[in-house]
């Protein structure tokens, strides 16, 4: 093809124009440094294939010793000037430089075009008959033949193909067809033909390719592909088999080259999620994204008031209200999840109160309400917060202590709750002569795509705290905003206490614009946090009162307690702050915040004295310091981890001096090692793997309570390795994944054998499995797809499909499938309950994942009973053993 394109271009590059060429003037100085078969330089006329070659060659030697420069722009410009048609004969020099497909701008080939549209710049009038529709092709064919984005832009100004970009369609398509996806996207965003292309044509290849970067230009200008992108993709997250549905678009749309591990429900989700925010789409563009996030914000507030018992019965009740909404299998889900933390009258008060029919309820539901018909629906979570009724919970202790929480120590009128122009005008003018406020904010949590919006505003002084309702003065009165930042924000003679100031900051100039003078840097701000971490790490500054149950972390609750030996009751947190009126507890909860800050900072400026440190220098020293991170200056991983190895502490000694097997092995490892942490189960050590989202501090609590030892890089580990014993906690040094996990074995002084591979579940850590027949599975499928049909499928499990032991690949499927409803309960020999499809502890099993052509072929399958999650043998495990755990496992 570009043998073809030189042909066409060496007969048109003299072409029909009135263009009037001209030699250099013979006022012109030849410059001496220019070989003078340059200098003078016209354009070839005569036999002008062999003296363009010799031209070119000259120009490319000139080039190897110049680069560019002043002497380049002469000799280009003298040959733009004297040839009969410039537009076909840069095209041909350009097309004839050898770093043509090279994507830099210092090449020979940006370079000629550069200089060209330099010269044409006050010269287009003059030169427009030169520009014919077929050079205009041409400089299509030439552009889209490189890799250089910015001189394929650079040709299509010059040759103004926007002017005719119609006739570009049918090209464009071509390259579709040969599955240039990212040049078809390229040209069509340049020439603005947005609305000849679908998503289909070249965004959902580019997608699956994983280089959506690329079509994010063209996405920017058309909202209508933004909405049917993130559309479609939203579709395919409602599909119950997502990599199924992938591959039958890859087959139809034909596209190579596919990114198979971005197709599974996590990283789609992300995306449709990223994308949604960007464009400020709103909810009704991915219905399935928010269904998803619903569900997993459901198991979320259900983890907070079942396991970490750190929600309130108010809160628990407006949000999960206000999660599940008109949901009917969301409300379905919470009657199921409720009841299976133990809690069956509230599960019975939830199915009464959204009018679920009986059949659908869980067993022990229904014989409860049978067992005594005058249960009522107000023996809810609100009804129960004045009765003596509890969830009944396993006792361990004789004689449990009531938790003692800090509390508001002014009377409740000292709380004002801002929500008039009156009001909002009053606190203004008392505000602007106090010395010193304490600042917090709260916004209701979100777990879909909507955007976090902000709700209270708390400014705390001594006497009074006063609650600014943003939701009902955020939009009426932008110069009383403006006044606030003006007279507070702005004042660096108030000085403005926080916990985490950045972000409450940064909240308030996102929801209030007109508030202007919100900053946290310089002068008048002080971050609690900072001034926490200032003494403690430089100072060795002693608090009044000493940790309880061995608590770590950064949190404002724990500097309270640190400070005035109670923690804070966080049970109100995540509440419904957008809800009005607000709730007293609420306000009490957003008062407290706030006003806690003037109390530490006393307590603080007190001991700090007592102790002989100086304190307003320090304060002083952390408010001119806070500011936003920086970027980090990149470094080589050599670099990186020779700096690691010279800053973290060397590791203890192993707590083990004789070899143990790798099931007495219990890690947890933090997410800076999650691919370390599979490889560990895989060899069947019993491992806790954080979340992403998951605080490293996490993991003391973890391995304090369940007396596990502590897995992390970096120097994350001279964080953690004080909270745990001497030898329970071990930074691994390698980048190589292999290489950690001889490195931690080694230190633990555990030996792996073959019974030890895949001996644990690879989704949950579960090591309990049942084994069923051929049949068995058989049976479970077809349950599996009856129970599909009158439920949805549930997130927050996050797997997708099965996995058996004959895939290498260690991308885990993420969508999963919910809790069947409860039809009827019955025991069989091998440990599973067909009809409901579910372990004998109740967990679904995900029989519908595995594929039809196992089904067929496997005769004995492997169900995890803590999770549902199926197995069967194949080729994998020799191929583990002989290949990453060959020098590892042991006879």
């Amino acid at each position: 093809m570009l043998n073809l394109y030189a042909f066409s271009m060496a007969s048109r590059w003299r072409g029909d124009c009135d263009w009037n060429p001209e030699g250099p003037s013979n006022s012109q100085q030849q410059d001496p440094d220019v070989p003078t078969q340059l200098n003078h330089c016209k354009f070839p006329t005569d036999e002008p294939a062999n003296a363009t070659t010799l031209w070119i060659n000259q120009l490319k030697y000139i080039w190897g010793l110049w680069k560019k420069s002043d002497t380049m722009t002469q000799v280009l410009h003298e040959y733009f000037a004297s040839a009969p048609n410039p537009y076909a004969a840069t095209l041909h020099i350009t097309f004839n430089c050898e770093d043509i497909r090279q994507n830099k701008a210092s090449s020979l080939a940006y370079t000629v075009m550069e200089e060209f549209s330099r010269w044409t710049a006050h010269k287009e009038i003059e030169l427009k008959q030169c520009l014919t529709v077929d050079l205009k092709h041409e400089a299509f064919g030439l552009a889209t033949q490189q890799r250089n984005i910015s001189l394929t832009k650079m040709v299509f100004r010059i040759y103004h193909l926007r002017d005719d970009k119609e006739l570009f369609v049918e090209p464009i398509r071509e390259l579709i067809s040969r599955q240039q996806y990212k040049e078809a996207c390229q040209c069509a965003t340049i020439l603005e033909l947005h609305q000849h292309f679908t998503v289909e044509d070249f965004i959902i290849p580019l997608v699956f390719q994983d280089k959506l970067s690329v079509a994010e230009e063209f996405l920017l200008d058309s909202p209508e592909h933004q909405w049917l992108l993130v559309s479609f993709l939203d579709a395919l997250l409602g599909k119950r088999n997502i990599r199924n549905e992938a591959d039958l678009i890859i087959q139809r749309l034909q596209i190579h080259d596919v990114k198979v591990e971005k197709l599974y429900h996590k990283p789609l989700s992300k995306l449709v999620a990223r994308l949604t925010k960007a464009y400020t789409l709103p909810p009704e563009c991915c219905p399935n994204l928010n269904q998803k996030r619903n569900e997993g914000a459901l198991q979320f507030l259900i983890h907070k008031r079942y396991i970490e018992n750190s929600l309130g019965p108010e809160s628990w009740s407006e949000m999960a209200r206000e999660t599940v909404g008109n949901n009917g299998d969301l409300q379905l889900e919470l009657v199921i999840c409720v009841n299976s933390y133990g809690d069956p009258h509230e599960a019975l008060y939830w199915a009464n109160t959204y009018g679920i029919p009986k059949h659908k309820w869980p067993y022990n539901v229904r014989m409860l309400q049978e067992e005594d018909p005058g249960v009522s629906q107000q023996q809810g979570a609100v009804a129960l917060v004045s009765s003596d009724y509890q969830v009944e919970e396993e006792s361990w202790d004789d004689e449990l202590t009531p938790v003692r929480y800090h509390t508001f120590p002014l009377p409740q009128s000292s709380i004002i709750v801002v929500d008039t122009q009156e009001s909002f005008e009053q606190f203004l003018d008392y505000v602007k002569d106090v010395p010193m406020v304490g600042i917090d904010s709260e916004w209701k949590p979100y777990f879909g795509t909507r955007r976090n919006e902000l709700a209270l505003i708390q400014i705390a002084t001594r006497e009074r705290v006063y609650i600014l309702d943003v939701c009902n003065l955020g939009s009426e009165c932008p110069e009383l905003w403006h006044g606030l930042g003006l007279i507070l924000f702005a004042n660096e003679t108030i000085i403005k206490l926080g916990f985490g100031l950045i972000m409450d900051m940064n909240m308030m100039k996102q929801s209030l614009p007109h508030l202007g003078g919100a900053s946290c840097s310089g002068s008048g701000c002080m971050d609690l946090v900072l001034l926490w971490q200032k003494l403690a790490q430089d100072h060795s500054f002693v608090f009044p009162f000493a940790d309880e149950d061995g608590a770590s972390g950064e949190s404002l609750s724990r500097l309270v307690q640190l400070c005035l030996g109670q923690r804070l009751d966080k049970s109100d947190q995540f509440s419904n702050w957008e809800r009005r009126p607000l709730r007293d507890s609420q306000k009490l909860y957003a008062a407290l915040d706030a006003y806690c800050l003037l109390e530490v900072y006393e307590v603080l400026s007190r001991s700090a004295h007592e102790q002989n440190i100086p304190f307003y220098e320090i304060c002083s020293e952390v408010m001119t310091s806070i500011k936003s991170p920086r970027k980090m200056a990149k470094h080589s991983k050599k670099h990186i981890k020779r700096e690691l190895q010279n800053t973290v502490i060397q590791a203890t000694p192993s707590p083990h001096t004789e070899p143990i097997p790798a099931s007495q092995l219990r890690v947890v490892c933090d997410t800076m090692v999650q691919g370390l942490g599979k490889m560990l189960r895989k060899c069947g050590v019993d491992t806790v793997i954080l979340k992403n989202e998951e605080d490293h501090d996490v993991c003391v609590r973890i391995a304090n309570q369940q007396h596990r030892v502590i897995v992390t890089r970096g120097l994350v580990y001279n964080r953690l390795y004080q909270h745990v014993p001497q030898g329970h906690c071990y930074p691994v040094m390698s980048d190589v994944l292999e290489e950690q996990l001889e490195e931690v074995l080694k230190y633990f002084n555990v030996f792996v054998t073959k019974q030890d591979v895949f001996s644990r579940c690879q989704v949950c850590n579960g090591g309990d499995f049942v084994v069923v027949t051929q049949e068995v599975m058989r049976q479970l499928a077809q349950s599996s797809q009856q129970m599909a049909q009158m439920h949805a499928g549930d997130d927050y499990s996050k797997w997708e499909e099965a996995e058996g032991f004959s895939s290498e690949s260690d991308a885990y499927s993420e969508e999963g499938t919910a809790p069947p409803c409860v039809l009827q309960y019955r025991s069989i020999p091998s440990g599973v309950i067909v009809e409901l499809c579910q372990t004998r502890k109740g967990v679904t099993i995900h029989a519908d994942a595995v594929p039809t052509g196992v089904l067929e072929q496997v005769q004995k399958f492997y169900i995890c009973e803590n999770c549902g999650k199926c197995y069967w043998d194949g080729s994998h495990f020799e191929r583990l053993i002989g290949g990453r755990l060959q020098n590892i496992v042991t006879q």
